[in-house]
């Protein structure tokens, strides 16, 4: 065997279907003074609070992301907006829709929709099956050139992960609101990796002591 080799670059995706939905839900207050925007916004956010806890979110999977206020100095004098902001996840996704009007509903005029989007809650496995289906795109290319070079594959020498590789790709929630939801259309999510790898090249007398193919 000579120190000759090949080297390929392969690429592998996966896709399934997002099983959480996150996003934030807010509530803003906007009035003259200092003490009752705040009040306001509070009870608001307070509300839709309690309407997700009914509806079956969990504690630990709502927080508070934002809390401010600031006052505006008008002609007809100072008005203080004071937005708070809850950033929820939703482990039922067909559900969502349902989930999201009542806390709107429950926040009244004070409530806001800031923004959902939609995922896959662990993408672990989602990112080894692309890592495998990018090897094997790999291997597959290299077995090709080394069939053209009258040669075969021997050991693998050096595996290097793109980094620059797109991870979990989050897709925005599609809604539109209805009477009575909204309606969501969740789609799919995918998940990327590329590989570059290189092997040794073996002379057709060493086809014996090739890898195996995976």
């Amino acid at each position: 065997m000579n120190g000759s080799g090949v080297t390929t670059t392969g690429q592998g995706a996966v896709t399934a279907p997002p099983d959480a939905a996150g996003g934030e839900r807010g509530a803003e207050a906007r009035a003259p003074g200092v003490q009752d925007p705040p009040d306001r916004a509070n009870a608001g956010l307070a509300a839709a609070r309690d309407a997700l806890v009914a509806h079956g979110v969990a504690p630990s999977d709502l927080r508070t992301s934002q809390t401010s206020t600031w006052t505006e100095q008008r002609e007809d004098g100072p008005r203080t907006t004071a937005r708070l902001t809850l950033r929820a996840t939703l482990r039922d996704v067909g559900a969502s829709g349902e989930v999201v009007r009542a806390a709107l509903d429950a926040a009244g005029p004070a409530g806001r929709l800031d923004s959902t989007s939609l995922a896959v809650g662990d993408p672990a496995p989602l990112a080894a099956a692309a890592r495998e289906a990018a090897f094997a795109d790999a291997r597959a290319r290299a077995e090709q050139y080394a069939r053209l070079a009258g040669r075969s594959l021997g050991p693998v020498v050096e595996i290097r992960e793109d980094d620059g590789a797109p991870g979990p790709v989050a897709r925005v929630l599609a809604a539109k609101a209805t009477s009575d939801a909204l309606v969501v259309e969740p789609g799919s999510q995918e998940v990327r990796a590329t590989v570059t790898v290189r092997w040794e090249l073996a002379d057709p007398a060493d086809r014996g002591t090739a890898s195996p193919t995976a």
